[in-house]
């Protein structure tokens, strides 16, 4: 199933923005550029890609409870449970919140790596 839903924005290579109008199955409906409420043409995520349209994929945040890993104050990734409270926030907009212990490793070696460490 596409990643993208209706009302998602994407963008071509020059940066000018179409919009999902529809989704059914795998197939896209979307629109012109200028008009983001007319149908100009359908395709699918994989086609798009290789057209070299972008778009953000939403943030992941964890429900109520559940496991969050995090880079820690000690350069090191550490496991808390989500909240919703301050730090939880803090934590994900500082630095950002990850589902596995591996990907916020992967995000403190790129820390590492920009800092030249």
């Amino acid at each position: 199933m596409p990643t993208l839903k209706q009302g998602d924005l994407i963008k071509d290579r020059d940066g000018d923005t179409r919009k999902v109008m529809e989704v059914y199955g795998t197939i896209l409906f979307i629109s012109y550029t200028n008009h983001h409420n007319r149908h100009c043409f359908t395709s699918d995520e994989e086609t798009l890609k290789a057209e070299g349209y972008t778009w953000d994929t939403p943030a992941w945040e964890p429900a109520m409870n559940e496991k969050y890993w995090c880079v820690g104050s000690c350069c090191d990734a550490i496991c808390s449970n989500w909240d919703n409270d301050k730090n939880d926030h803090a934590r994900k907009n500082f630095l950002g919140i990850y589902q596995s212990k591996e990907l916020a490793e992967a995000a403190l070696l790129e820390i590492r790596r920009k800092l030249g460490k």
